[in-house]
């Protein structure tokens, strides 16, 4: 069940980069962009699956991380295909900032959980 997300997203990926190659208006920045984001999002998912966070956590991560990795992606096909005063990729980054800080703090939560649990 915890590699599951991994297959899932490099399916993912391989769609990506094949609608890439078949459409003419969906450009290479676009595509790597979108591909960075799926990529992104099952490492956390990875992540957090192989945690040891409590399990309320890690539910509510594996419905919360999918919504916003699919908001990430609609940003990365959208945005515009240079990088320069690009607001959808700063979007992006402060998802993925979000979501670090989110199973940053169910780490330590977990680890201070355990630790006074523990004396």
């Amino acid at each position: 069940m915890k590699s599951l997300s991994l297959i899932v997203s490099l399916v993912l990926i391989v769609v990506n980069i094949l609608a890439g190659l078949i459409l003419k208006d969906y450009h290479t920045e676009n595509v790597v962009m979108s591909s960075c984001v799926i990529a992104v999002n099952a490492l956390l998912l990875w992540w957090v699956a192989q945690s040891n966070m409590k399990d309320a956590f890690k539910i509510s991560y594996h419905i919360l991380f999918p919504i916003l990795c699919l908001i990430e992606f609609i940003l990365a096909v959208v945005a515009p295909s240079q990088w320069e005063n690009n607001f959808y990729f700063i979007g992006i980054i402060a998802c993925f900032a979000f979501q670090a800080i989110l199973v940053l703090a169910a780490l330590k939560t977990t680890q201070h959980n355990n630790n006074n649990s523990n004396s």
